[in-house]
């Protein structure tokens, strides 16, 4: 897959924790555009094919200059933190979605491997709080109607995995076979599921 356009673009994946982000990110380095990642979140087994993550995104409110490493890669952005990239620099921005409950018993099981509590707000507060966050987002995302945006749901990536990657590669504008869709497809073959709740 040629992957010579958008040199300078960041493309940033978003999305609530468990929503699939790093499903995403994975999806991006087979399609040819490399992670942003600097290793120190270790695969487990919430998440086997690993986290995609770099500790320097959480300083993003008080320092953008490492943006400039990111530059034709891939960089995982909690959703809080969009408000937070400076505009004088080329995103995309891919946004995964999933239901709800799923991402609340997703987060649950996670930290219970990690033998750590759970947030102390009831499961109807931490909707309300979650909606409250992804309205504050799309907000923030319709407030720049040129930026290049596409959706993805993690049910529908596992439900249909062809046309997931058939949109995905259409939206990074990528010259590819039905081969490269067949190989991205794959990759989400590979997670069932009735297997990991990864992220």
């Amino acid at each position: 897959m040629e992957t010579t356009c958008f040199i300078a673009m960041i493309t940033v994946v978003t999305g609530l924790p468990r929503s699939g982000t790093s499903l995403a990110m994975q999806l991006l380095e087979a399609a040819g555009i490399p992670p942003f990642t600097d290793g120190q979140r270790l695969a487990d087994t919430s998440n086997p094919q690993g986290y995609y993550e770099a500790e320097i995104v959480k300083t993003l409110p008080q320092d953008s200059a490492w943006l400039a490493q990111a530059e034709g890669q891939a960089v995982k952005v909690i959703h809080l933190l969009l408000p937070h990239l400076p505009d004088n620099r080329e995103y995309r921005v891919l946004v995964m979605g999933r239901e709800l409950g799923a991402v609340l018993r997703s987060q649950r099981l996670m930290l219970e491997r990690l033998g750590q509590a759970g947030a102390a707000l009831p499961e109807a507060r931490l909707r309300q709080v979650y909606g409250a966050q992804l309205a504050q987002m799309e907000a923030w995302l319709a407030a720049r109607p040129r930026l290049p945006v596409l959706r993805l749901g993690f049910e529908a990536c596992l439900a249909n995995p062809l046309n997931s990657a058939g949109e995905l590669l259409r939206w990074l504008e990528l010259a590819h076979q039905p081969t490269d869709q067949q190989q991205l497809a794959g990759v989400l073959k590979q997670r069932s599921p009735q297997g990991p709740s990864g992220d």
